[in-house]
């Protein structure tokens, strides 16, 4: 495929369009149509017995591409994890050194291809919605409703991660806000459908990036009555589509995705190739209204809710894993692996326990849903004067909760460019325009970027493997930094 035809996203039904939707490959949990010929024509198709529903495994396919390739690319740009190795491009790691050649990648298993996969799976939705479906007699509420669902799905992510884009063929960069619009319409047609409470949960989080504080807490309201311990995950297979990011969690040699030793009990999180990522939950719901009411400054009712965050977050429970990460810094010394080890998030903080698990080679409590150091009777007994206390609060706890679960990057205010062959190939586009470049908050400035994933000292070891203290200080807490700037959606 050329770099012009693979920039030009399109939901005109050309063949590429086509292969991808229809030749998703043998895979459990998709139950992909067989198709004789994979070239199969867009007209072809329409004439078709059923031709949404055919089209709908590579809807699924596509989904958890794009899942897996946000998960991978926005873990990495932000503070959650730091870069060893080869297989992940170390300028990734730097705000300032992220340019367009940095997320230009197509691959499925790239921890860099956020981008492809997400206007992927917005291009595939156009195309099943408003040229497939729109023909389709046999296509029935229920399939355009999950449609609906990913495509708004792909619209949320590229709104989440990106300042502007384009959302057709050689279309101008449009800005995030219309993207998160349009996912909301999309979103709002699918809470009707197979995967209702999911959308709902998209919507309250929707709503938050809008600062819509009334909407985001009625469709959290709504799932949680729905099921108070919801959970939407997207599975995948080990024969087909694998969970991206344990390739670089744990397969790899290198293992190049190391978390900052604060964040270490909660690595590797996913064990397995087929190992689920939440794309929905509970806890997310619970965390967006603590949020909205501490920016309205109810900070008595916004407690409750972050401690019902955190309550679930226990219950969730976790999975014995044998992990067999050396944790290594790049220079090959050694990175904090051993429970005696306390760590301070920044100069001059109290060191906690529990944040460093007994790696290599040892059984260790893995959280596969979600974890947490936090406490929800210690954060009852805050006083609600306190309140950069309880912000600081918040911004950990959905730091930890949804850990490896692609909010991190997004939180800290952080927009990536948009690949390098979209800039290329696209004739309304030029170097410099909107979204073309990396979106950087006014605080975090190239000082702040380059400690907030360094530690002292970066290695508590001796030549000998020894270990030399036990105590290991954060160069910085960006989430104190969140706190003090008051950083969210609800607030600006």
């Amino acid at each position: 495929m050329t770099t012009k035809s693979m920039a030009r996203r399109t939901a005109s039904g050309t063949a590429w369009l086509l292969t991808l939707a229809l030749g998703v490959g043998a895979c459990d949990f998709l139950d992909p149509t067989k198709v004789d010929n994979p070239t199969t024509t867009d007209e072809d198709l329409a004439e078709a017995e059923r031709p949404t529903e055919a089209l709908l495994p590579g809807l699924r396919a596509q989904f958890a591409r794009a899942v897996g390739a946000t998960v991978s690319t926005t873990e990495n740009a932000s503070d959650n994890y730091s870069i060893h190795g080869t297989g992940i491009l170390k300028q990734l790691d730097d705000p300032y050194q992220t340019d367009p050649t940095i997320v230009d990648a197509t691959g499925t298993g790239s921890a860099s291809a956020i981008y492809w996969h997400n206007q992927e799976l917005r291009a595939l939705g156009d195309f099943v919605i408003d040229v497939i479906a729109a023909d389709d007699p046999t296509a029935t509420a229920d399939q355009i409703a999950e449609a609906r669902y990913y495509r708004g799905m792909g619209l949320l992510h590229l709104a989440e991660n990106f300042s502007a884009f384009p959302l057709e063929k050689d279309g101008t960069p449009l800005p995030a806000s219309e993207a998160l619009s349009r996912a909301i319409t999309d979103l709002s047609a699918a809470t009707n459908g197979p995967l209702g409470t999911a959308a709902k949960a998209a919507l309250a989080r929707a709503y938050r990036w809008q600062g819509d504080a009334t909407q985001a807490i009625n469709q959290a309201v709504e799932v949680l009555a729905a099921d108070p311990a919801f959970l939407f995950q997207q599975e995948y297979d080990s024969q087909s589509i694998e969970n991206n990011p344990f390739a670089y969690l744990f397969l790899r040699a290198l293992q190049e995705m190391q978390p900052l030793p604060r964040l270490d009990f909660l690595d590797p999180k996913y064990t397995s190739r087929e190992a689920g990522i939440a794309v929905a939950k509970a806890e997310e719901m619970h965390l967006i209204m603590a949020e909205a009411r501490f920016a309205q400054g109810d900070f008595a009712q916004g407690k409750t809710h972050l401690g019902n965050a955190i309550r679930l977050a226990h219950q969730r429970g976790a999975t014995d894993f044998v992990d067999n990460d050396q944790r290594l810094n790049a220079d090959l010394s050694i990175r904090p692996r051993n429970e005696e080890i306390r760590v301070a998030a920044e100069p001059g903080a109290p060191f906690r326990a529990g944040l460093v698990l007994d790696r290599p080679d040892e059984s260790i409590p893995v959280p596969t849903v979600s974890g947490t150091s936090l406490d929800a009777d210690s954060i009852e007994a805050i006083p609600v004067s306190e309140t950069e206390n309880l912000w600081h609060a918040l911004w950990l706890a959905r730091q930890e909760i949804l850990f490896l679960e692609g909010r991190r990057m997004a939180d800290l205010g952080l927009r990536l460019p948009m690949m390098l062959r979209e800039i290329d190939a696209n004739p309304n586009i030029s170097d410099g325009d909107a979204g073309t470049r990396m979106t950087i908050p006014a605080y975090m400035t190239q000082a702040v970027a380059e400690v907030m994933d360094t530690f002292t000292p970066s290695s508590p070891y001796d030549a000998s493997e020894n270990l030399t203290t036990t105590e290991v200080t954060m160069d910085i807490d960006l989430n104190r930094l969140l706190a003090q700037r008051n950083s969210s959606p609800f607030s600006n």
